[in-house]
């Protein structure tokens, strides 16, 4: 076959392949050079004397690693190279044209398969670095909870060896309080069959710590598309939550005395009035210190937080009943909140005992003891429903009523009741005065 021949198959089969679609913008211009060598090389293969199939091999071979792999590309393939079995004159041409064909096809084929293992490999490989070096816990756990597969972070989150982790269930590694929280989020995600379930929860390390973690899970099937497994993302959130827990004391609690702020006693009382029944009532009684500003003012700011830090551990040593909330709610100003049910006598024996508990003078050095007393102001009150500062309002109120009154004195009034006047009552005690 002379070279105008092998060039006008060539040329048939290059346009032939264009055609098919798929050729990469990098082929065009090439594959006219490609199709030339190849025809080339085959009709070399079908006229020798020593027949070989390897040529026909390494044609295959080279149409894959040239990228021409659309499936529709071997009809025209094979229909350019009949012209080589129309013009050889050897008596034994058909079978060493199939013999070649199907070599061919043969190295075509391998070669995808290589190729495809190879992409496979190089897949597992990136998703193995992926998983393994993943600053984010990855687990997989088959439909009843058992761990599948899990990354190194997940085996540094939950305490254990990464090759521990197969086999254990995600139950046995939550805090026994949060398995039933997970066991709902992932049967409700396996009843709807899509979408992902969200879990925030403790889980517990074999040295006994508990941690807190945050995991997003969702569903994929295996390779085979018949099992439905739950793959779950997640980070430790142990020191954020912790951080946030702190963030949230810190912004209802006095830094002082380490009570309740007056932020804080807002809240309570809220949900008080939010949670309450017609006809339940508070009881708030507001503390000021008697001439607390003499003590800052004689002694410094610094000898002043040490009083009102003494304060603060008095009362709240003393003021123990769980419906009780003490609170500093600024300067010398504590308030405690008396839950209901709550009554004339309860606010009395409160007060009386805020009271007594300040007549002791404060140690506020080696051999200094300062005395002080204080005035109370108290309201008892219908809570249902009632707004939170306007019941603070109402028992400062009584606080400067119960400062005209006089020192260590305290002043009860209710809010449904007779006025703040005929319920004045002085101390059972005298307490000392600054003067």
């Amino acid at each position: 076959m002379d070279s105008r021949e092998v060039s006008d198959i060539a040329r048939d089969w290059s346009a032939a392949l264009v055609d098919c679609g798929g050729v990469p913008t990098s082929v065009p211009h090439d594959i006219r050079q490609l199709t030339t060598r190849w025809i080339a090389e085959l009709e070399a293969a079908l006229s020798a004397e020593s027949f070989e199939l390897l040529p026909a091999y390494r044609v295959g071979v080279e149409m894959v690693r040239s990228n021409l792999t659309v499936p529709a590309m071997m009809t025209p393939t094979g229909t350019a190279l009949a012209g080589l079995l129309e013009r050889s004159r050897r008596p034994d041409r058909a079978q060493r044209f199939g013999a070649l064909l199907g070599e061919l096809g043969r190295g075509y084929t391998t070669e995808l398969l290589n190729v495809h293992a190879r992409s496979q490999e190089a897949a597992e490989q990136r998703f193995r670095g992926v998983f393994d070096n993943a600053a984010v816990a990855i687990a997989l756990y088959d439909s009843y909870g058992i761990t599948l597969e899990a990354n190194s972070t997940t085996a540094r989150m939950v305490g254990m060896n990464q090759e521990d982790l197969p086999g254990v269930s995600a139950l046995d590694l939550m805090h026994p309080d949060d398995r039933d929280k997970l066991r709902h989020e992932v049967v409700g995600l396996l009843r709807r069959g899509r979408g992902t379930a969200h879990l925030d929860g403790r889980f517990c390390r074999p040295d006994g710590s508990v941690c807190w973690g945050s995991w997003t899970m969702t569903l994929v099937r295996d390779a085979g598309g018949r099992d439905v497994r739950v793959l779950a993302v997640g980070e430790d959130i142990t020191e954020r939550r912790a951080m946030q827990q702190k963030l949230w004391w810190q912004a209802r609690h006095d830094p002082l005395t380490g009570l309740p702020n007056r932020h804080c006693l807002v809240e309570r009382l809220e949900a008080i009035a939010a949670a309450a029944h017609p006809g339940d009532h508070i009881g708030l009684c507001f503390l000021d210190l008697d001439a607390f500003k003499l003590i800052n003012d004689r002694y410094g700011h610094r000898t002043g937080d040490i009083v009102l830090a003494e304060v603060g551990r008095r009362l709240d040593a003393t003021l123990t009943s769980p419906t009780v909330t003490l609170a500093r709610i600024g300067g010398d100003e504590f308030v405690a909140l008396l839950a209901p049910p709550c009554d004339d006598d309860a606010a009395h024996a409160a007060a009386e005992t805020m009271l007594a508990t300040l007549r002791d003078p404060v140690p506020v050095g080696p051999s200094d003891l300062l005395p002080m007393s204080a005035s109370i102001g108290a309201v008892v009150t219908p809570v249902a429903g009632a707004n939170a500062e306007k019941l603070l309002d109402a028992a400062d109120v009584g606080l400067y009523r119960a400062k005209a009154a006089g020192r260590d004195t305290w002043v009860l009034h209710r809010a449904d009741g007779p006025p703040p006047s005929s319920r004045s009552w002085p101390s059972s005690g005298a307490g000392s005065q600054y003067r």
